[in-house]
């Protein structure tokens, strides 16, 4: 599909995307492009890139790939953008996407096609050292287009995810940024949240923690880098899920206080409800 794709961020989904791209061969070459040395190393040690490249010379890419954290993919871009040649397919994998297409649209060059995505495939561990194969099979990815994307673009990418080996879905920034605050960033924070409070407890007696709490807190174990960065590039959407999360742990706090004990059985009988279902959807 492609003759050389650049990967700006060899970390767990730039690493794990290259795999695919290599193993799928949707690309004569994979050049990484990374400010951390080791990591390079080791993409290239592990087969997983064909080699690296300084930042200057993307221009020999005709597909660029911007999967640093979300923070610094408008800065990325804004650098790489002089250097590309005209034509060139660029996507950012972030998983805030309102604050970065405004950040990145004032300076984008109408030569060079720009399609924001995010693929729902991420894990607890990261770095490259995590990259894993099939990591993005039969997940959902999101494109999220803005007025003026360039629509032959726009399809091109699609037929990239798909041949990566997902589904495609179209929703507006706005949409999605408030989607995956209730649904993704929210629980990070509950999860660390819940572990910063039996840390402060510094009591031995919090040792028996079982399944429960680490399949709860699972995801708490994220970069922590990756992860301040989301809370405050999506602040006003998780805010307001935070805000709408205390009205519903008052709700079960006043059952408990009050001793309703019915109405306490009904609440949980219809989270437990809609959980199933969830679950049978998947």
């Amino acid at each position: 599909m492609f003759n050389n794709i650049g990967i700006v961020g060899v970390g767990l989904i730039g690493a794990s995307m290259a795999i695919e791209i290599k193993n799928k061969h949707l690309a004569q070459t994979v050049i990484g492009f990374d400010k951390n040395q080791q990591s390079l190393d080791i993409a290239v040690k592990n087969g997983i890139i064909d080699g690296y490249s300084n930042i200057k010379d993307i221009g020999v890419c005709d597909f660029v790939i911007v999967a640093t954290p979300v923070a610094s993919i408008a800065d990325v871009i804004k650098e790489i953008t002089p250097n590309l040649k005209e034509g060139t397919l660029i996507i950012d994998v972030g998983s805030v996407k309102s604050s970065i297409i405004d950040s990145v649209l004032p300076f984008l060059d109408d030569a060079i096609h720009y399609v924001p995505i995010h693929p729902i495939a991420g894990i607890e561990k990261f770095g490259v050292d995590a990259a894993k194969k099939d990591l993005f099979k039969g997940a959902y990815c999101i494109i999220t287009p803005f007025e003026g994307i360039n629509r032959f673009a726009q399809n091109k990418v699609e037929n990239f995810i798909e041949n990566l080996g997902m589904r495609v879905e179209i929703m507006d920034a706005k949409s999605h940024d408030n989607v995956f605050a209730y649904i993704s960033h929210l629980p990070h924070f509950i999860a660390y949240a819940l572990v910063g409070l039996i840390e402060n407890k510094n009591d031995d007696r919090f040792k028996f923690i079982g399944g429960g709490f680490r399949d709860f807190t699972r995801i708490a174990a994220s970069s922590e880098e990756m992860w301040s960065d989301i809370f405050l590039l999506n602040k006003k959407e998780l805010l307001h899920s935070v805000d709408e999360f205390k009205i519903q742990i008052d709700k079960i706090r006043e059952s408990i206080e009050t001793e309703n004990i019915e109405s306490l059985k009904e609440y949980l009988r219809q989270a437990r409800i809609f959980k199933e279902s969830l679950d049978e959807k998947r």
